[in-house]
């Protein structure tokens, strides 16, 4: 039998939390799935914390820093946001490990890649990371709703009506807001900041 290597261990992770959820992703249940003791486990991570650390650069590893002549900041910024969404959704639940733990080396270079990106926008260094976390926080909010929504029913109790009257105004619009409405929405919403916080900086050049 050959020697296991770090890609068998973050593809054996991989299946325990696709068949599983990441919540059962534990030493004993890698061990179970690479049919090892959890003591041959150990030998090959260190820790539960080391696993998933592996599991979440391995899924961001794929993930490519829009070079400068794909266009405009604005474009590489969407487009590296899309980039991070389309990794983490090829991976149900793999974004609760990335938001509830301190960032990975592949989380770093991402961050690094944001961070560049808005600079070379034009906006000062306090304002290039002001910037990246509100993205960081609105990827983090999707990432919670998503698990609210799961098995939750969704529209206003039809029972409530008036005790809700601008609930009521937007109800015909509930079936009809999907995903992919909310995230271009966002995305004009925080590019269209980010351009007003950039005349902003014109304006009084002296800002820190």
């Amino acid at each position: 039998m050959r020697a296991l290597g770090v890609d068998d261990i973050v593809a054996a992770a991989l299946r325990v939390g696709t068949h599983r959820g990441f919540e059962a992703l534990t030493m004993r249940a890698l061990a179970e799935e690479l049919g090892v003791s959890a003591m041959a486990a150990y030998h090959h991570v260190a820790s539960k914390d080391a696993l998933v650390d592996l599991v979440i650069d391995a899924v961001l590893a794929g993930v490519e820093i829009p070079p400068p002549d794909l266009g405009d900041w604005d474009v590489r910024l969407c487009e590296l946001r899309r980039r991070c969404a389309a990794a983490l959704e090829a991976w149900p639940g793999v974004d609760v490990l990335v938001y509830g733990r301190p960032p990975t080396t592949q989380g770093w270079r991402i961050m690094d890649g944001y961070l560049q990106i808005l600079l070379d926008a034009g906006l000062t260094p306090k304002n290039a990371l002001l910037g990246f976390n509100v993205l960081h926080d609105y990827g983090m909010a999707r990432s919670i709703q998503r698990r609210l929504r799961e098995g939750a029913g969704t529209g206003v109790p039809s029972d409530r009506p008036a005790q809700w009257p601008a609930l009521s105004r937007v109800e015909a619009m509930w079936s009809q807001v999907h995903g992919r409405d909310l995230t271009a929405f966002a995305d004009t919403l925080i590019v269209d900041g980010l351009r007003a916080l950039l005349a902003r900086q014109h304006a009084a050049p002296d800002t820190p």
